[in-house]
């Protein structure tokens, strides 16, 4: 329930940091800038944070079904969380700091899919 409940922060905290990118490329003074962001690198970052937020959607049905699929999609989302938010790092959208506290949530999340028996029983108990 706990990582559900962090999925859905994580959920509303892209929507947001995507709709506030949008504004502010469309009026750079409001954040202090004086500059433009490439088009493409604002595009590159809607487009991976979309997919990011429908696949979220689509975990939290499954998580909330017990799908036994909920396992490898909770792996594969969190390893496109963190590449994501690498590219993102390469492509001068993220610092250091930034990016690596910013993938922690995405590698917690892998080891528990990975690791846990919890998410097994849960995921695969009474299920053939």
């Amino acid at each position: 329930m706990v990582y559900m409940i962090a999925l859905v922060i994580q959920l509303v905290h892209g929507i947001g940091l995507t709709l506030a990118a949008i504004v502010i490329y469309s009026n750079p003074s409001i954040a202090g800038l004086h500059s433009f962001v490439p088009f493409g690198a604002l595009l590159f970052y809607v487009f991976t944070n979309v997919v990011a937020a429908s696949y979220t959607i689509v975990l939290l049905f499954l998580m909330f079904k017990r799908r036994r699929s909920a396992i490898a999609n909770n792996i594969v989302f969190n390893v496109l969380s963190v590449s994501f938010l690498v590219s993102w790092h390469f492509l001068g959208e993220k610092s250091h700091v930034g990016t690596v506290i910013d993938v922690l949530p995405g590698i917690v999340g892998l080891c528990y899919f990975l690791i846990s028996k919890r998410v097994r029983n849960t995921f695969t108990a009474g299920r053939r």
